[in-house]
């Protein structure tokens, strides 16, 4: 099974995203459906000349067995994918960054989405602003991967609430955001909060890395903000305490903060495997 470092040194979204997607297949207790919701009466074997996409993966993953749900209805529910490009994203660990982990994720969650045939739309978060890159159409997978691989991060994340017209829509849709949501003061929860509707089920991935989460580094280092640029010099083992500290404080608050019923944030290590990240996604969500 190749590691997150080989999947992200082919530089190749759509090749990424199909290995992670057989890494899930493989897995015993895997599922890769994403989104599209039905309701159904039965299960059928997949003949010759099906849709692909309505495959249930997730059965197959449990039975080994190739089959159709019979759906009397469709939920149209709409995936919108959402990246952070701070400056932050370029933190980097084990020579891969932030950043790279996050196009990874997003181009394998399109991908399982593009298999189902779920309407995808991608929106980045830089600059101060939100925008959206990509809406859905039958080519809403093709061009989050170009997007995705022009994406660089840079600048920092406005303290100021960002008032935006994508933040009032009521439809009933699945908003992956994934970021490392550090923030200085509380410009993350705001957003969160004014984004947040009882028919969006939001799902925040949190990315943080290794010395991050478990800060072992010794000796004088030169520290440097990735999103205001300034630098200073420390000793390491002499911030070890006060680092992990205030850091655990840290994530504590934001799984207080984002404690409801509609909203659900799963913290991964950069070291995790992609597909296991995913099927932690798929596992916890609610809308289908």
């Amino acid at each position: 099974m190749p590691s997150n470092l080989e999947i992200i040194k082919l530089n190749d979204l759509r090749l990424a995203a199909r290995l992670i997607s057989q890494q899930l297949r493989q897995g015993i207790h895997s599922g890769i459906r994403v989104g599209v919701g039905s309701e159904f009466e039965q299960y059928r074997h997949y003949q010759p000349g099906d849709d692909l996409k309505r495959i249930d993966w997730k059965y197959f993953s449990r039975s080994g067995k190739y089959m159709i749900k019979e759906s009397t209805t469709e939920s149209n529910l709409q995936i919108r994918l959402m990246l952070d490009l701070s400056g932050s994203m370029n933190y980097v660990e084990n020579d891969f960054s932030r950043l790279d982990y996050a196009k990874n994720l997003i181009a394998s969650l399109a991908y399982l989405g593009f298999l189902q045939g779920d309407a995808l739309s991608y929106f980045t978060l830089s600059e101060g602003k939100i925008e959206q890159k990509v809406a859905p159409t039958p080519k809403s997978f093709q061009r989050i991967l170009l997007f995705l691989e022009q994406a660089k991060a840079g600048g920092s994340w406005p303290l100021q609430p960002i008032s935006d017209s994508f933040l009032q829509g009521k439809e009933r849709e699945l908003v992956i955001w994934v970021s490392d949501f550090l923030q200085k003061e509380s410009e993350w929860e705001n957003l969160i909060k004014a984004f947040n509707h009882p028919r969006k089920e939001l799902m925040l991935i949190q990315i943080l890395g290794e010395q991050e989460l478990d800060f072992k580094l010794e000796g004088n280092f030169v520290f440097r903000d990735l999103e205001s640029g300034q630098e200073v010099v420390q000793d390491a083992r002499a911030m070890h305490t006060q680092f992990r500290e205030r850091f655990q404080a840290y994530l504590d608050h934001l799984d207080q903060t984002f404690q409801a019923p509609n909203v659900q944030l799963i913290r991964v290590s950069m070291k995790e495997p992609l597909a296991g990240v995913i099927r932690q996604i798929l596992n916890r969500k609610k809308l289908a």
